[in-house]
């Protein structure tokens, strides 16, 4: 999905045309589309050489057969309800089902093409004002850049075939080759070019600028992976095969089956489309949801701004500033982006007058420090039936919200609570409803979460804040993990250091309202610290959730007025510089040890089609991905899944066979198991990871009188091997003998 959106259209018209548009040309294409996609999914047609475009057309034509009759929408907001009420859509289809246990996602599917094909040819309401929406011509001067951009594209492109494939402490910064950091320096100096410029056509520009930008950032490194990178990755794969297979979910399983809203729409999404595994379209996931993020922030900050430099800044700010690397396949994720689509949908239709003490407030601060005449705001109305669909609209995310992610919910919820309840958004019964809705579907699961991971880590700010590696695991190494967590902290810091220059700028320009509104949305996720550390990635996720709003204000410190300085362009290109280096740093460095070895992965293919119900499998990697596939609750549960990782640090003595299978009774033990009759033991030559992705401390040697043992002892067979990876059975019964 490219950014090519003009950069003067502001917003939404107020004109009201009384005819009705009839279908166009257009309609009758997606139509006819929407019904070929239907024919092709009851046939299953093509299998998954064109799973890929059917995936597509399962995505937009539902979404934009709602969003149609959507009057006077933005442009950018336009796209994005269009993907996101499609996906919305399917993914309900998929809840209903999933709950009532009625798994059938083909014919679901093609009632839901079939009924939006029907949709695009009944009559809908009038188009926007013709202006809104028409896209310029560029002109033959504004060519150049286009073919710089171009250029620039085909370079990183070739370049990605000259990597280097081996990685070491530096990961693929030492990899890539001068031609793909010099692709990358040329993008980066077109968005800041084309933003500064905004001529008359450079919104086409900065938009496909930034869109080259996020697919060299975001998708470099799974290009060069043979398997989906991320090794926690594959868990997910595994839930979403597991439903896919038997059709649903089983809340006794883990809690990724309680809460399944992810994985629910995933299997019928793969399903519908010709996918039969997840792992075919898992590695799509992180540059699709980085760019469509991206056009939500643009989106949003275009809700709250007519200047284009602020809004095109937003968006590239915060394209250089989300090292989290959470954008892969996962809940989060996709609730992630469901959170900043309902954030888009309060701030485009709810907005309010705020209340009374709100207003002494405003007049206070705008006394005390605005040095200039607030800016006009113009705040749209909307008719009752618009905002009445638009809170059905957020209601529904949340759901999926909901049941998708734990924790994403209450940080949307810390973030938005406060605005409803000074009026900033209305009616002030959506807060409390949100909230609600978490509430009632962590009930049912409170007792699950607090026996296995605790609902709650106490009120310690900085306990919570910091990170405190598992029992046993080794500390990071000096290039993968202090210096690394430096850069990460330094980009972070600084990110937040412009924005709140930038919301202090604002102020003092009187823009005291929006910068209450985007600064108590950057400020309150920071709450969430005070309840739980989850699992030592809280200040991720603080950080994950202020970065929209970071990334508006940061926006606001380089520009004011129409002109841009000469102070504003030096600021602008120095911070954006320095982002896009460290961005650069963080997010390829660490690379060697969150790319998963296809090895790994059959090796644990082979594994979850062998293993039955009550055996034992025991792992010498902590990273190897053992849960991928189906039948993965076969040996998830303690006791079943063990790891002598954590006994190959004490090299004191050898780990034999014989101390192999005693921790492994009594492990079992502890989980109140019976002895298993038959053990599976996982070796691997690759390096050993451990639980926080940094190579492990112990020698490689230590695994040799335990693989002597398993390659003399009676009672073992070597059931599979690799160039890298070796599986044993051992037979409980005949060991020794």
């Amino acid at each position: 999905m490219a950014l090519l959106i003009r950069g003067d259209v502001s917003g939404p018209m107020n004109s009201r045309p009384s005819r009705r548009r009839r279908p166009g040309y257009s309609d009758y294409v997606l139509a006819l589309l929407g019904a070929v996609t239907a024919v092709l999914i009851v046939f299953d047609v093509g299998g998954e050489s064109i799973a890929g475009a059917k995936l597509l057309v399962c995505l937009l034509i539902p979404g934009w057969a709602l969003v149609r009759w959507v009057r006077n929408v933005d442009p950018v907001a336009r796209l994005i309800f269009t993907v996101v009420a499609g996906a919305t859509a399917l993914a309900l289809a998929a809840a209903v089902m999933g709950w009532l246990q009625l798994w059938n996602p083909r014919p679901a599917a093609v009632g839901i093409m079939l009924a939006s094909a029907a949709a695009l040819l009944v009559p809908g309401p009038p188009s926007p004002r013709a202006a809104a929406t028409r896209l310029p011509r560029p002109e033959l001067k504004t060519y150049a850049p286009w073919l710089v951009l171009l250029a620039a594209m085909v370079t990183w492109a070739a370049t990605l075939g000259l990597t280097n494939p081996h990685l070491g402490d530096l990961g693929l910064l030492a990899a890539f080759p001068v031609t793909w950091y010099l692709a990358l320096a040329v993008v980066v100096a077109l968005c800041i070019w084309s933003i500064v410029r905004q001529g008359e056509h450079s919104g086409w520009l900065t938009g496909a600028s930034i869109t080259g930008l996020v697919v060299i950032l975001y998708s470099s490194a799974g290009l060069l992976a043979n398997v989906p990178r991320l090794p926690w990755t594959y868990k997910h794969i595994a839930v979403t095969d597991l439903i896919q297979t038997i059709g649903q979910f089983d809340p006794d399983i883990d809690i990724y089956n309680r809460w399944p809203g992810f994985f629910l729409f995933s299997a019928f999404l793969g399903e519908s489309s010709g996918y039969k595994d997840a792992m075919a379209y898992a590695g799509w996931a992180e540059p699709v949801f980085a760019l469509i993020n991206v056009a939500l922030v643009l989106a949003i900050a275009r809700a709250l701004t007519k200047n284009p430099r602020i809004y095109w800044t937003s968006a590239l700010v915060f394209a250089l500033s989300n090292w989290l690397n959470q954008n892969y396949y996962s809940p989060q994720a996709f609730a992630y982006t469901l959170h900043l689509t309902m954030c888009l949908l309060i701030l485009t239709y709810l907005r309010g007058n705020p209340a009374p003490w709100v207003l002494r407030l405003e007049e206070r601060l705008s006394g005390r420090f605005s040095k200039e005449a607030p800016e006009p705001e113009e705040v749209r109305t909307y008719s009752g039936r618009q905002q009445a669909l638009a809170i059905a609209a957020v209601l529904i995310l949340q759901a999926m919200i909901v049941m998708s992610h734990q924790l994403t919910p209450y940080l949307a919820i810390l973030g938005l609570f406060p605005l409803f309840l000074a009026r900033y958004f209305k009616p002030a019964w959506v807060a409390p409803a949100l909230l609600l809705m978490a509430l009632l579907y962590l009930l049912p699961n409170a007792e699950f979460v607090k026996d296995k991971y605790g609902l709650l880590n106490g009120f310690d700010f900085l306990a919570n804040a910091g990170y405190k590696a598992s029992s046993g695991a080794p500390g990071p190494s000096l290039l993968s993990g202090r210096w690394l967590a430096r850069e990460a902290l330094a980009l972070s810091l600084f990110t937040a250091l412009l924005a709140g220059l930038g919301f202090i700028r604002n102020i003092l320009r009187g823009n005291v309202r929006t910068t209450l509104i985007v600064g108590t949305l950057a400020a309150t996720p920071i709450i969430g610290l005070f309840g739980t550390s989850y699992g030592g990635e809280g200040r991720l996720r603080v950080f994950m959730f202020a970065l929209p709003w970071l990334a508006i204000g940061a926006a606001w410190l380089f520009w004011s007025g129409k002109l841009p300085g000469r102070k504003a362009v030096v600021g602008v290109t120095s911070a954006i510089s320095v982002m896009a280096v460290l961005f650069t740093a963080v997010y390829f460095q660490n690379e060697a040890n969150v790319r998963v070895p296809a090895a790994d992965v059959s090796a644990s293919r082979w594994l979850d089609s062998n293993v039955r119900r009550g055996d034992a499998v025991v792992e010498t990697n902590y990273h190897l991905p053992l849960l991928v596939g189906s039948h993965y609750a076969f040996y998830l549960r303690t006791g079943q899944l063990i790891s002598v990782a954590p006994k190959l640090h004490n090299t004191a003595q050898p780990f034999t066979g014989d101390d192999m299978l005693a921790y492994v009774d009594k492990t079992r033990a502890a989980a109140r198991l019976r002895p298993s009759d038959r053990v599976f033991v996982v070796v691997s030559d690759l390096q050993q990871r451990t639980s926080t992705g940094v190579p492990r401390q112990f020698p490689k040697d230590v695994l040799v009188p335990l693989e002597h043992d398993l390659n003399v002892a009676r009672g073992t067979e070597l059931v599979f091997e690799n160039k890298s990876v070796r599986i044993y059975e051992v037979s409980r019964a005949d060991w020794g003998k």
